[in-house]
């Protein structure tokens, strides 16, 4: 292996230090290489300030576990440091950790918030850094737990496609809303290591029920086969079965920069059973492009095109297009955000037999099976006459 495969570093060190100063970017240092030697590695600190280079592994000389080490970063991305001794209060943070020659792609570096939010970056980076460590505390605690909302058939909401795992707070008044933690994930660059934690869940979620198929949201930050995502497809591809019953749905909140790579990702996904979505397709960043190179299964569109086609003022009525565009391309289309049966039944006149929201149901802890088993779709390099796999 090149040896700057063993390189690793805090990515987020610089702003770490201008929020926190440089006692607690001292401490966050001292903090991930205790833990890289917890973790069995010697590490030599580079002369770059927050990156070290990975020796050997001391449990077994001169060898390295390649799975071991990239699923690390997130492993110690996840855990909140304290900073109450050093700072007075009761603040926690985290270490965003990037394996440098792993190949990563970066969509966009943590530093980028200085850019987009100028002279707020200071005070939004504190702000969404506490935000990121209450969620992942909430996570460690069993505060937070996967709610299951159903896509179903509006013709005969029986027939249920597959159960979108989304996670909610178990305490019925907590204030943040997943929009809010979803923002903060991204501009801290820990959208990542969320996905992968979540993706953990809905996998022991598969296991936990064997009639059951789930669906999971990523980022575009997720859509690729770097870091965590090996060890996840060996699993997926040593049980059929179980990756048969998984839909990875990769939502489009953040730029899909590096397509290429989302490409290989979805294709790999494909090869061992799992079936692939776009979430939210409409209103963010991927294009019609983007559609065609990743040929997903099913296309969510965003809940507001559908909310827009009822509103009495100014209206827009892009939805029977949008659902028009995917069926011409081959997939199945399911439109989100539909929260009575006026919607609905807009939904289906522009053409989205399944539909999900709040009028076919809320996200809840109860556990129904799926008598529907998921449509066996002809190989996507080979699309001819997608008329086939409509519905």
């Amino acid at each position: 292996m090149p040896e700057g495969y063993y390189d690793v570093e805090i990515s987020n060190l610089a702003l770490i230090e201008a929020c926190w100063g440089a006692a607690v970017a001292d401490q966050v240092i001292d903090h991930v290489q205790m833990r890289l030697h917890h973790a069995g590695l010697r590490v030599a600190q580079d002369d770059a300030r927050g990156r070290f280079r990975i020796v050997c592994n001391m449990r077994r000389p001169g060898f390295v576990d390649h799975q071991h080490l990239a699923d690390l970063p997130y492993r110690l991305s996840a855990e909140p440091i304290s900073i109450e001794r050093a700072t007075n209060e009761r603040a926690a943070l985290h270490a965003v950790i990037s394996w440098q020659c792993d190949n990563l792609p970066r969509y966009r570096s943590p530093r980028d918030i200085q850019v987009d939010h100028q002279e707020r970056w200071f005070a939004i980076y504190k702000s969404d850094m506490q935000i990121v460590a209450y969620l992942f505390r909430c996570m460690k605690e069993g505060r937070l737990a996967p709610h299951w909302q159903a896509v179903r058939d509006y013709r005969d909401p029986g027939q249920v496609l597959y159960h979108e795992a989304l996670l909610r707070f178990s305490e019925p008044n907590e204030a943040l809303s997943p929009g809010v933690v979803f923002l903060a994930l991204e501009r801290t660059g820990l959208a990542s290591t969320f996905d992968w934690l979540m993706v953990s869940h809905v996998i022991e979620e598969l296991e936990a029920h064997p009639g059951v198929t789930l669906g999971v949201n990523i980022s575009a930050h997720s859509a690729h086969l770097h870091g965590w995502w090996g060890s996840v497809i060996e699993d997926l591809r040593a049980r059929p079965g179980l990756a048969q019953r998984l839909v990875v749905e990769i939502t489009e909140t953040e730029p899909l920069t590096h397509v290429a790579d989302a490409v290989i990702f979805a294709r790999r996904l494909r090869d061992c059973g799992v079936t692939l979505a776009l979430d939210d397709f409409g209103t963010g960043y991927i294009s019609i492009r983007h559609l065609m190179e990743l040929m997903p299964a099913f296309v969510k569109t965003d809940g507001s095109f559908v909310k827009r086609a009822i509103c009495p003022i100014d209206p827009c009525y892009a939805l029977p297009h949008i659902v028009g565009l995917v069926h011409a391309l081959g997939g199945t289309v399911i439109v989100e955000g539909v929260e009575t049966a006026g919607m609905a039944d807009l939904a289906y006149v522009s053409g989205a037999i399944w539909q999900q929201g709040y009028f076919h149901g809320e996200p809840g802890l109860i556990r129904s099976g799926i008598t529907r088993p998921l449509p066996r779709l002809p190989d996507y390099e080979q699309r001819r006459t997608p008329a086939q796999w409509r519905h």
